[in-house]
């Protein structure tokens, strides 16, 4: 389980940078927090699911991404 907070908007390749050192790490649930805004990674039994949303990135947006590499 990791939570990161952003103080900052947090652009598109910060957010993937975050959820891939996650996941290689063996992470299994990721929430990333700017403000009100959250995304939340989870790795699963079907593979990667997303929820939420951080200006215009949405959670399962990036989680499809990360599933194709």
């Amino acid at each position: 389980m990791v939570q990161i907070e952003y103080t900052k908007k947090p652009s598109g390749p910060t957010l993937r940078a975050a959820i891939r050192k996650a996941l290689n790490a063996g992470e299994t649930w990721l929430q990333l927090t700017w403000g009100e805004n959250q995304i939340t990674i989870e790795r699963g039994p079907y593979g990667l699911t997303g929820q939420g949303w951080i200006g215009r990135h949405g959670g399962q947006d990036l989680a499809n991404e990360l599933r194709m590499r």
